[in-house]
């Protein structure tokens, strides 16, 4: 078998050149690779088949091994056939022979990855908890440090995320992924409560989260991934439920009293009445603020004179932090009848000795009708 058959059936593409570039040999592969028949490249010019070589490191490199006499390698990329091809150029006494392959899946793969790289270095010290999932298994193909602190020394790249946490099963977060590649469309979680096992060993965790899952798109607007953003936000939770449970028994609480007591909030605006003072105003009306108080609960000097709003003592003790005792005024219901009322006000403090709040409480002196 002839060297002119070998070369014919090889898996390379070789093409060979004459010393003026014209093409004198060109072989089935690199007839496939190039795209164009035989017929079409011989004794016509590599430089006018393709143009775009001109003035190209490519072209430096041609030129280097047939006036240099040495073999060349190097890459080049054809943007009439949006392709990356290896070729090696061996110098002959009639000119040049080619040999080429197409390198656009490696080149590929290596700008896939060098944009991984990127994007994991942009992401790997943020500090919200990022992770990236691709493909309809919503398999994990990056997280950050911020994530990984969510779950121990684990590492779950690689992994899909029912088979990293498949302790989240049933509890609806496997399908508002899908959801979410199904639909192209984001979904935002707040203080969604998790049970998983943050630590490996089997103990279930149970944290809160805000939780964002955003898809990501290819290049034909299809959905080829999830990115998920997971802020764990336990501890405001569960410091606003103490909160909530102490105001619970507080409540319940003042509502026993015999004495009417009215709460604000730092800025004076109206948070509790108890039943005690809305019997004797014959309202309780929440959410007031200030300068509201004296129309809403229809309050008045003891001369019988509409009391300014700056001077009751609750605003006084939510507006100028005063401690007032044994202040009188009189109230007007609705239904037509007066109370005389006596009362004390001062404002609370927090352990950090901020104003959180001002208290109001009162009882009845005499009525007239």
């Amino acid at each position: 078998m002839d060297l002119e058959t070998v070369l014919e059936y090889t898996s390379d593409a070789v093409t060979e050149l004459d010393k003026d570039w014209n093409y004198t040999c060109v072989n089935y592969s690199a007839e496939l690779l190039l795209r164009r028949k035989r017929a079409e490249l011989l004794g016509r010019s590599l430089w006018e088949v393709f143009p775009e070589l001109l003035n190209t490191p490519a072209e430096a490199e041609l030129r280097r091994a047939i006036t240099g006499s040495i073999a060349v390698k190097f890459e080049l990329f054809l943007p009439g056939l949006y392709a990356w091809h290896e070729v090696r150029a061996v110098p002959t006494e009639q000119g040049l022979i080619l040999f080429s392959r197409d390198i656009s899946d490696r080149i590929r793969v290596l700008r896939e990855e060098a944009v991984r790289a990127e994007i994991r270095n942009m992401l790997e010290y943020a500090p919200v908890p990022i992770c990236i999932m691709r493909g309809q298994e919503h398999r994990i193909e990056i997280h950050n440090r911020s994530f990984q602190e969510l779950i121990g020394d684990r590492n779950f790249e690689g992994l899909t995320m029912r088979n990293a946490f498949r302790e989240l099963e049933a509890q609806g977060f496997f399908e508002l992924l899908d959801q979410v590649y199904a639909t192209g469309e984001t979904y935002e979680g707040k203080e969604l409560l998790v049970r998983y096992d943050r630590h490996g060993t089997g103990e279930m965790y149970e944290g809160y989260f805000n939780v964002i899952y955003q898809p990501l798109l290819d290049t034909t607007g299809q959905v080829c991934g999830i990115l998920s953003l997971n802020i764990e936000v336990t501890k405001e939770v569960l410091e606003r439920q103490r909160v909530a449970r102490i105001a619970t028994e507080r409540d319940a609480i003042l509502q026993q009293l015999i004495e009417g007591v009215i709460v604000t909030d730092a800025e004076g605006r109206i948070t509790f009445v108890n039943e005690a003072a809305s019997r004797l105003h014959g309202v309780a009306k929440l959410d007031v603020l200030p300068e509201g108080y004296t129309d809403t609960y229809h309050l008045y000097t003891v001369d019988g004179k509409a009391y300014p709003p700056a001077e009751l003592p609750l605003s006084r003790a939510a507006l100028r932090d005063e401690i007032v005792t044994e202040a009188r005024w009189r109230i007007r219901r609705l239904d037509g009848t007066e109370v005389l009322v006596e009362g004390n006000a001062r404002p609370i403090y927090d352990e950090q000795s901020r104003k959180i709040a001002a208290v109001l409480t009162l009882r009845e002196l005499a009525a007239k009708s």
